[in-house]
This record gives C-alpha cells, sequence and structure tokens, in this order.
C-alpha cells in the first residue's frame, strides 16, 4: 500500500514552490499575519500559531503534529531551504549551498524514493556543520547564555534521561544538523513532537522573552539543536543530505569549492580538538 506521504513547505509570505505531490504548503503564523495565502493555515484546530515570533517553523511543526494524525511519512521543509537529495560528491560538499531562484525551478525538483530510505534509516536531517567549538559555546556565543543554561535545567528536570545525549550532542561535539528540517516516520516525529513541545513550553515559563526580532526566535534556535538531541537519546540512524537554498540572485563566489569547504571543516575540527 502506498503511504500517505506529507513535507510541510513553511511559509510566512506568497512565492512560487516547487509542485510536488508530497509537498503541503502551510502559512505560519496565521494568527498574526496581515493577509491569508492560500497555503494550509497554521491557525486551525489544536495550534500554537499566534506564538510564531518565537517558534517560527514550529507552529507548523505543532499544527502538523497535532492535526495530520494519519500521515505516515512526515518531514518539513522551508519555502526556500529544500534537500539537495542529489548533488554529487555529497560527503565533500559544503552543508548548504546556494541557488538563484529561476534555475531551481527551472531544473525541477525529486525525491529519492523516501519509503525504501526510511526502511534503511531512521529520519532524513540535513548535511551537519562543524564549528571551532562545542555546540553549547557556539549557542552561547550567537545567542543568550542564560537561556541555554534553563534549557539544560528543563530537560534535567522534566526528562533526566535526556541529559547523557544533550552533553554529548551539545557538550562533546562540535557539529548538529541545522534548519529544523526532517524526513520521518509519523512514529518518530510523534515521539519527537511529544518531547521537543514538552521541553520547550516549559522554557516559555521560566524565561524572558528577548524583545530583539532576531533573539525572540528562541524557540526554533533551540529546537535546531534539540533535535540532535532526541535522535542521539533514541538511537536513531540518521541519513544526511545537504541543503539547498533559494536566492533571487546568486552571485559567483556564494558558494564554496568542495575542497575549500572540506578545508574549512578540517580546520575547524583541529580547532575544536585543541580548544576543548
Amino acid at each position: 500500500m502506498k503511504s500517505n506521504i506529507k513535507i510541510i513547505v513553511c511559509a510566512h509570505k506568497k512565492v512560487l514552490l516547487p509542485k510536488h505531490e508530497f509537498f503541503f504548503p502551510v502559512q505560519v503564523g496565521t494568527d498574526i499575519a496581515n493577509e491569508k495565502l492560500p497555503y494550509t493555515p497554521d491557525n486551525t484546530g489544536d495550534n500554537i500559531s499566534i506564538k510564531n515570533k518565537n517558534y517560527c517553523e514550529l507552529t507548523a511543526h505543532y499544527w502538523a503534529w497535532k492535526n495530520l494524525k494519519g500521515t505516515d511519512i512526515i518531514g518539513l521543509n522551508h519555502y526556500r531551504r529544500f534537500f539537495d537529495f542529489y548533488r554529487r560528491q555529497k560527503a565533500l560538499s559544503p552543508d548548504r549551498s546556494f541557488i538563484a531562484a529561476d534555475d531551481f525551478f527551472r531544473k525541477g525538483y525529486r525525491f529519492p524514493d523516501l519509503e525504501n530510505v526510511l526502511n534503511k534509516y531512521d529520519i532524513i536531517l540535513g548535511k551537519t556543520r562543524n564549528h571551532p567549538y562545542n555546540i553549547a559555546t557556539q549557542y552561547c556565543v550567537f545567542h543568550i547564555m542564560n537561556d541555554w543554561i534553563t534549557l539544560k535545567n528543563v530537560i534535567a528536570e522534566l526528562t533526566p534521561d535526556y541529559i547523557p545525549a544533550f552533553e554529548e550532542t551539545m557538550e562533546k561535539s562540535n557539529s548538529m544538523s541545522c534548519y529544523n528540517m526532517f524526513i520521518t516516520s509519523w512514529k518518530h516525529f510523534d515521539g519527537y513532537s511529544e518531547w521537543l513541545f514538552k521541553i520547550l513550553f516549559e522554557m516559555e515559563k521560566r524565561i524572558i522573552l528577548s524583545p530583539y526580532e532576531d533573539q525572540a526566535r528562541i524557540f526554533g534556535y533551540l529546537s535546531e539543536r534539540l533535535i540532535n538531541v532526541y535522535c542521539k537519546r533514541h538511537h536513531l540512524k540518521i541519513k544526511h543530505y545537504p541543503i539547498i537554498m533559494l536566492l533571487d540572485e546568486c552571485k559567483r563566489g556564494y558558494n564554496p569549492s568542495n575542497i575549500r569547504y572540506t578545508y574549512r571543516r578540517i580546520k575547524n575540527n583541529i580547532s575544536y580538538f585543541f580548544n576543548k
């Protein structure tokens, strides 16, 4: 029997989207939007649409979790970020690359046999990015350190069995999959969502949300990291693919060569080894 596959495409504005039967466009933040888009709104049924400024693409994630039960394979995409399934030399390629939107749509978009991939692996994530320091430090450099401390405290109180995985992926590693993008079975999606929102809703009670637009997106930033923790805790077998990102115009020099990227990754790993 053919699987019911839905790949959520999060969008906050009307844009050109690739045509494929798997794609399921969802307007995020519908409750606080100035216009209604021709996509499925995230403010029906059980939803957190009004919290979009702090939860970002997670308002679509939550809506799908509560309202798309019966789906076999579920994924999350962004309107300008897609898995680059057919990139050559994926092992050496950057974790992300850029393409002009016109070129992207001219080529068309293809999925592999997702049922076959997920028979071999538990989840599809973006290719990891390596930093010269651990992931906890990386978060504290670019975001608010007290929020990170609160996060670990919440996990320790509510789900202490996750702390070893948290420490291994966040404090003893310099690489992670980014962007809150994934494709997996409903079973893993349901388990991850249950844990994720339990942690984030408790976090929301304990922190002061930043008035600055960028830092206010805290729960989106945290969940990018937490999916790595969840996969480690449950020993999920991961298939990594690079991400391709659409730009109105992709200028020469935006994309590093495989050699340059590999050199940078090795350099960051050496820095991490000597600094940890």
